[in-house]
């Protein structure tokens, strides 16, 4: 009796190293990618879980940068510009900024991203086609998770899903990821009314 149940525990511990080395294997992977994400354009459909819809355009380089413009019946206009994410509101000419590190965009904008170090990863998921990377970080604020979507062969950001401390969630799905050799220097400013 005492062999069966040291046998069912070497073989439990054994599958249990090869599980954490495929994680480890399939974040590596991920995380070269990540890396590698730089100078893209993509239109983008963005939903809510209560119920608003928006699509529009989003631009990125690293380190910091991006620019999120919102089609016409939205007047928000998101810019980061390398050290703050400003949100601007074009109808009532305000800015609501933060620094990059506490923003969800941090994820995608850190020029060399270390996932283990950088970020607590609370799961790594794969599935038939798709590989799901959940992110907790007490630094983002107003955030409880972020979840990072990829396609599995080859690997590509697909989507992400934040979900705030009010447990609303937002999803963002990429349509046509196109690569960008560079961007005009003025893409990445806030340039107000």
């Amino acid at each position: 009796m005492k062999k069966i149940i040291l046998y069912i525990f070497i073989s439990f511990f054994l599958y249990q190293k090869k599980i954490y080395a495929l994680d480890e294997k399939l974040l590596n992977q991920l995380q070269n990618y990540l890396n590698q994400l730089n100078n893209i354009s993509s239109q983008f459909i963005q939903s809510t879980s209560t119920g608003l819809h928006e699509t529009g355009k989003i631009l990125l380089s690293k380190p910091g940068k991006l620019r999120i413009e919102y089609k016409k019946k939205n007047k928000l206009l998101i810019i980061a510009d390398g050290k703050w994410l400003h949100y601007y509101d074009i109808d009532i000419n305000e800015i609501q900024s933060v620094i990059i590190e506490k923003s969800p965009a941090w994820i995608l904008l850190k020029k060399n991203i270390n996932l283990k170090k950088d970020f607590n990863i609370s799961k790594l998921e794969e599935n038939t086609g798709k590989i799901t990377l959940t992110i907790n970080d007490r630094n983002i604020e107003t955030i409880e998770k972020v979840e990072l979507i990829f396609s599995k062969n080859p690997i590509k950001l697909r989507k992400w899903v934040i979900t705030d401390t009010q447990e609303i969630e937002t999803t963002v799905a990429l349509l046509n990821i196109l690569k960008k050799k560079n961007f005009k220097p003025k893409t990445f400013e806030l340039i107000k009314n």
